[in-house]
């Protein structure tokens, strides 16, 4: 339901979490920041301005060209949680900022970061110098993507602290912004705009509002880039085969731009919101509507794919970072439009992906959360790897409250039943939930003490079934009232306390996947189930290794997966503690649990589907999975290793580096080929790998190529035009015995062919 009046969530000093699930994961986030050397944190940033060291600085991606990203993402949590009350979170978060600070001061220009020989960046990039590709720009890895974290991470700073010497920091950055910025023309910007920059769009757009300066916005504007924003704001979806979270916080900043031109730029919001915030709304309706699953998240392998057939089988699923920002966007979209169903969806994102990506005892966080049957997760290691999902899920697991409360004129709102308290307007408002008895039904309970009338709008969840039922309690009002799913139950609430108990039946359903496919997720009310699988010897804890946020396990075959009839919740028997037991094609059943809940486990989330029920159909839709099996789990049992071409991380893992190189897209994949060399490496955890497979694209163009292991030539042959699509696979004479195998792929003379992806095999299945 769409509200006429654009509310404002509640600050964050006035909202607290009541004890559960999401108050453990906020005080699990605040141990794990606590543990983190802050000299350690602010090497980067000494070494770059020039001041004696004090410690030396993490490793993992933070020694390997994101230097200095995680402080401000710690910087971004740390006041989050001092806004909540948290007295050590506030001391981090001056300790940070001071140590900033006298980087900044040591530079004496503005600029601070920790980017590698980061100033000199810019005196590069004003003199005409612009080597950009996806993820490098001049020799850096995302130097734009890495400082904007510390921007990031000041402003929260100044919004959430109000620490004056986080925005004098602050002011001498954003004044440092406009003069490089403002150097570079248009065309040389858009240029720079081709490698990965973060959500800079939405910082400047921020920057505007907090500093009330329009120059910010302007320059936001200029980080709306034009390659995204414009099919977007005509209505196209020209997504497939993008770097996923690349694009969703430049999107978040679309709708950031609206909200920032409303307040500090009026006469702008006319093309503001037909061309940003239309991109915006866009962008959110095909990535959430079209392009998720039903935990909130999306993507596979970090990328943008056309349909859900890949996300199924692969090991990388949705990424943690995507499902974050996919929220930001939905909280600027409902300041927007006042519309609730953004609200709805971040609630699901929320609670079934963000809050299942913390490992519930030690704190650990999620890369990738894999929607391949009985596949697993891997946790970050305490002070190891620093991989962006760390980062973003420090401040993910700091705001379980954030979007919970809001006010608008004369009206307190309520927009999920989080455990929670908070003092809005001088109303103060409880929420507790508690499943009872019966396990159809959540009950929840909305307390209100009012110092004077008040108008209360409660959003009633989306997965309610039918209509919840409110028992009303105060000396204004009293009875029992019906609000329907997805709506608000507003009630005037008088001087004194007003009790509210909800009772919300529980919609079971199938959710399938946008382009139809005959795969299902089942959703009980507010929780996506899975089966919980027996255990294995894998990992589940990563470690500082550049791969070491990916389940490399062994997979199971698909063709395991209990086959359910689209039939089967018809007859599925609900059991305790939010418990499920569906029957299965074949007879037996499954028992599901609440997917968050699930850690240290391998699980099944995703069910192949048989449309009819008679047994011609399952045995039918057991072949196609065996069919796929046949295609594809013969070789990922063989892998030791693999890169996608022309994919940011898979390519940053490996240490990938080329000249004279091209990256493009055709369909949902990926390539990059060079007219002259690449050089990476890949690793053999086992020892055993004993070939490689290397595939390409076809092309209408003369193409050659030569591999090279070590000092030894593999495969040298030429590409002719016209013809279709490759795979090589060449032996290397004896298994490797290493853990690092270092290929080079040269043009010989001409160029590549469009590579596609490189494999390190074993002859022996790890199945």
């Amino acid at each position: 339901m769409s509200r006429t009046v654009a509310p404002a969530f509640a600050p964050a000093a006035h909202v607290r979490l009541a004890p559960g699930a999401d108050l453990e994961a906020q005080r699990s986030v605040s141990a794990t920041l606590q543990r983190l050397d802050p000299e350690r944190l602010l090497a980067p940033f000494r070494r770059e301005a020039g001041l004696p060291a004090r410690a030396d600085s993490y490793g993992g991606w933070e020694s390997d060209g994101l230097d200095g990203h995680t402080a401000g993402h710690v910087l971004s949590a740390a006041s989050t949680l001092a806004a909540a009350g948290d007295a050590a979170a506030a001391d981090l978060a001056r300790t940070l900022v001071r140590g900033i600070r006298e980087c900044q001061l040591a530079t004496g220009t503005g600029y601070v970061g920790g980017v590698p020989e980061g100033a000199a960046l810019w005196d590069e990039l004003r003199t005409g110098r612009v080597d950009v590709g996806a993820f490098h720009l001049n020799g850096r890895w995302v130097p734009l993507y890495n400082l904007h974290k510390v921007l990031a991470g000041l402003i929260d700073a100044v919004e959430l602290t109000d620490d004056p010497l986080a925005r004098e920091t602050l002011v001498e950055l954003a004044a440092w912004w406009v003069h490089v910025t403002g150097d570079l023309d248009d065309d040389t910007f858009e240029r720079i705009l081709e490698c990965e920059f973060g959500g800079m769009t939405e910082a400047f757009a921020r920057l505007a509002m907090v500093l009330q300066d329009g120059a910010f916005l302007r320059l936001a504007r200029r980080f709306a880039r034009r390659g995204l924003v414009e099919p977007l704001a005509a209505g196209r979806d020209e997504l497939d085969g993008l770097h996923a979270n690349t694009q969703i916080p430049v999107a978040v900043g679309f709708a950031t731009i609206e909200r920032a031109a409303r307040e500090v730029a009026p006469e702008l919001v006319p093309d503001v919101a037909a061309r940003e915030g239309a991109a915006a709304r866009v962008f959110f309706d095909r990535v959430a509507r079209h392009r998720s699953a039903a935990i909130g998240g999306d993507s596979v392998r970090e990328h943008f794919a056309s349909d859900f057939s890949s996300m199924f089988i692969a090991r990388e699923g949705p990424e943690t970072c995507n499902t974050y920002n996919m929220i930001k966007l939905a909280a600027e979209l409902h300041v927007l439009t006042g519309d609730d169903a953004y609200l709805s969806w971040a609630e699901r994102a929320r609670a079934n992906h963000l809050r299942s990506a913390q490992h519930p005892q030690h704190g650990g966080l999620v890369y990738f959360t894999p929607q391949r049957p009985a596949h697993y997760r891997v946790y970050s290691p305490d002070a190891e790897g620093f991989w962006c999902c760390m980062g973003s899920g420090f401040e993910a697991q700091s705001r379980h409250g954030a979007l919970v409360y809001a006010t608008s004129p004369g009206e307190v709102r309520v927009n999920a039943f989080v455990p929670s308290h908070a003092i809005l307007d001088e109303t103060e408002i409880a929420i507790t939930v508690d499943d009872g008895a019966d396990p159809a039904v959540v009950h929840a309970t909305v307390e209100v003490r009012a110092p004077r009338p008040t108008r209360l709008a409660v959003l009633v969840p989306d997965w309610v079934e039918g209509a919840a039922v409110v028992e009303i309690e105060s000396r204004a009002d009293a009875g029992h009232r019906r609000a329907a799913a997805g709506r608000r139950l507003d009630v005037e609430v008088g001087a004194g306390v007003t009790l509210l108990r909800f009772a919300l039946p529980r919609r079971l359903r199938f959710e399938r996947p946008a382009d139809g496919s005959d795969w299902a997720w089942i959703v009980d009310g507010p929780d996506v189930l899975a089966r919980r699988e027996p255990d294995d010897a894998v990992a589940y804890r990563g470690s500082g290794a550049r791969m070491g946020h990916i389940a490399v396990g062994p997979l199971r075959a698909l063709a395991d997966t209990p086959v359910l009839t689209a039939d089967a919740l018809d007859r599925a028997v609900r059991l305790a503690s939010g418990r499920l037991r569906v029957p299965v094609a074949g007879g037996g059943a499954v028992d599901l649990e609440p997917f968050a809940g699930i850690h240290d486990a391998r699980y099944t989330v995703s069910w192949p589907v048989a449309e009819a029920t008679d047994a011609a159909a399952v045995a039918a839709r057991r072949s196609e999975l065996e069919r796929i099996d046949a295609a594809s789990l013969g070789i990922e049992a063989r892998t030791r290793d693999v890169v996608g071409f022309g994919e940011q991380q898979p390519e940053s893992d490996h240490g990938l580096a080329a000249s004279d190189e091209v990256i493009g897209v055709q369909g949902d994949a990926r390539w990059r080929r060079t007219r002259g060399a690449l050089t990476l490496t890949l690793r053999d955890w086992s020892g055993t790998a004993d070939a490689l497979r290397v595939s390409w694209l076809g092309g209408d163009d003369e193409a050659r190529l030569r591999v090279s292991v070590g000092d030894r030539v593999v495969l040298d042959e030429p590409v002719p035009a016209g013809t279709g699509d490759a795979t090589r696979e060449v032996a290397l004479g004896s298994a490797t015995g290493t853990v690092e195998v270092a290929v080079r792929i040269e043009a010989a003379g001409a160029i590549t062919p469009r590579l596609r992806e490189l494999r390190l095999l074993s002859a022996a299945s790890d199945r």
